[in-house]
């Protein structure tokens, strides 16, 4: 029997205390004959499936329970380790563009864009505000009209150029 030592003492100790009544005492075999046949009654029956149902809740539902237990300690646990690694793969995968968006936040490179842009475009702002060298001045903006864009101002000076320059090339060939 699979019994630990608990048991098997306890068990020894009953079947010695059997033994011992059934040799001594008369009532004590008398008593104990009489049980069988309450074993096969109503009482009887109640009472081993009683205990039967305590051993069946001992054994196979408590390791049930025990398992469930488990199952749910282990679901949980891989539940918080698929957040904790979502979170990380999503801040791994999002770190250049937040370096880029603090850099841009922190003015450094956006400032450094922003002035080497209006560098570039420096010359060509002063050329379109520019008048001189087209021999016609700007026209005045009449009331009601709309304000000419950078573009057409310099889409028109530009032409108005060539027609200077036309004019210039002209008077110098006639010169010559």
């Amino acid at each position: 029997m699979s019994l630990d030592e608990g048991h098997k003492i306890e068990l020894m100790y009953g079947l010695a205390g059997g033994a011992l009544g059934w040799g001594v005492s008369p009532h004590f075999r008398c008593a104990s004959l009489l049980v069988a046949p309450k074993f096969l009654g109503k009482e009887g029956r109640l009472y081993l499936l009683t205990y039967v149902l305590a051993a069946v809740y001992d054994g196979p539902i408590t390791n049930m329970r025990h398992n469930l237990d488990e199952v749910i300690r282990s679901v949980g646990c891989t539940v918080e380790l698929q957040i904790n690694h979502s979170r990380q793969i999503w801040k791994v995968s999002t770190a250049p563009l937040r370096a880029v968006l603090h850099d841009m936040v922190g003015g450094r490179t956006l400032n450094a864009e922003t002035r080497n842009v209006s560098q570039a475009f420096a010359g060509l702002n002063e050329q379109v505000a520019s008048e001189a060298g087209y021999g016609v001045r700007r026209p005045r903006r009449a009331q009601g009209q709309r304000t000419p864009s950078t573009q057409q101002l310099y889409e028109q000076k530009t032409k108005l150029r060539c027609k200077c320059e036309c004019d210039f090339s002209a008077q110098l060939v006639v010169q010559v």
